[in-house]
């Protein structure tokens, strides 16, 4: 079963205020976190979905760019665009690069889970549901299709028709922190 890893970068980072994802972490772009927990596992193809201004601005050397047709249409179209162009990858783990504390372990964790009874395998922390740092087979994209013909974007939208196994991690699981704003960093970190 071939796992293709998928940065999901290609935001306009409105609430931040500039690019969040070139953002230094721990002397690492913010983007470059959730490649490495990808790149840990030895995913491949590694796959950076961004726009065509945003990409001249990536360093990862290793990493396939999907740029998006059309900009800013949300991770769901990206997805879409993603599993018609690797139409030889059945899995797709899917990380957003706004997520600094993301790691192989979690990584290997969802891999684990990787079945022929589901078609995705979704984070879940109490009643919150983590759709962009996910594993999702190659499957799901008629409900994406489905789901954007109703110009309905988001994630969920496509896992309401789908097989979903959910994971359960912790409430407080630093995993999935993410930024969205310059105050979200945490003080912690």
């Amino acid at each position: 079963m071939t796992t293709a890893g998928v940065v999901l970068a290609g935001g306009q980072s409105s609430r931040y205020g500039q690019p969040k994802m070139f953002e230094i972490f721990q002397g690492s772009p913010l983007y470059e976190h959730s490649l490495q927990a990808l790149r840990a596992n030895q995913l491949s193809p590694l796959i950076i979905a961004t726009n065509e201004a945003l990409q001249p601005h990536f360093e990862a050397v290793d990493c396939i760019f999907s740029i998006e047709q059309q900009a800013h249409q949300g991770p769901l179209a990206a997805l879409k665009q993603i599993i018609q162009t690797y139409t030889n990858c059945e899995w797709f783990f899917v990380i957003a690069s706004d997520m600094p504390c993301m790691n192989a372990h979690f990584v290997q964790t969802l891999l684990q889970q990787k079945t022929a009874d589901y078609e995705a395998i979704v984070p879940a922390q109490a009643d919150y549901i983590q759709p962009l740092a996910a594993l999702y087979h190659r499957n799901v994209l008629p409900a994406i299709d489905e789901a954007l013909c109703q110009n309905r974007r988001s994630m969920k939208a496509m896992l309401e028709q789908v097989r979903v196994q959910y994971v359960h991690f912790a409430e407080d699981d630093a995993t999935f922190i993410n930024i969205n704003r310059q105050q979200d960093w945490p003080k912690e970190l």
